[in-house]
């Protein structure tokens, strides 16, 4: 991705080339689940400086991880979203997230939205075959996404348009609070640290598919 290279001929090398440099995982992680403007993106890094930002998003788009887009209407705007390339990324991003979660503590650095939606995959325990399948959609400030799951595995997507059982507004620290300690949904909702509409008891059952320990 730069004219910095390990001159190695290894496949986990030659990744590494491309994806490699400090942010460049970082950026595809925020457009797995569908393409950003550069502020957006900018929000979500918040650590990392715009100069460098500006620099991968170069990289990856001349290693033909990233391209740029039209976004519109109603408001047309340039934006980055994956290539098939970049998207394969994906299941690479999940065993990483994996294997690092068990460094993680809740009290630890915070994280972005679309980080949290991806630790989802990573955490997500099937439920028994015969389970009926169950949508949620959790919104966080401007952004919404259906969570899916079911017996064979669960889905993200962004934008909000599923038929869900049920809607949790919240912030991303209460969201990983439900899952990774024994906060209820109830007890967030008294609180006033989320907002459930629809079946609150679904809202329940959802945060207790994922299973912290794997």
């Amino acid at each position: 991705m730069s004219q910095r290279s390990y001159g190695d001929g290894c496949g986990a090398a030659l990744a590494l080339d491309v994806v490699g440099e400090r942010w460049a995982l970082h950026i595809v992680r925020e457009l797995v689940f569908g393409p950003k403007r550069f502020r957006d993106l900018r929000n979500a890094l918040p650590n990392a400086s715009q100069n460098v930002l500006s620099q991968r998003l170069r990289e990856l788009e001349h290693e033909g991880v990233v391209r740029r887009v039209e976004l519109g209407p109603p408001v047309s705007a340039r934006a980055y979203e994956l290539t098939d390339s970049g998207r394969e990324l994906e299941p690479v991003l999940i065993e990483l997230a994996r294997w690092g979660a068990r460094r993680a503590t809740l009290g630890g650095a915070e994280m972005s939205t679309d980080a949290f939606m991806l630790l989802l995959k990573v955490f997500y325990r099937p439920p028994a075959p015969d389970t009926p399948s169950l949508t949620v959609r959790l919104v966080v400030g401007v952004d919404a996404f259906d969570i899916t799951a079911t017996p064979s595995g669960v889905s993200v997507a962004r934008g909000g348009h599923s038929q869900a059982h049920a809607t949790v507004r919240a912030d991303v620290r209460t969201l990983r609070a439900l899952i990774f300690t024994g906060l209820t949904v109830a007890e967030a909702a008294d609180a006033g640290d989320v907002l459930v509409t629809g079946d609150t008891d679904a809202a329940q059952r959802f945060f207790r598919l994922f299973d912290k320990g794997r």
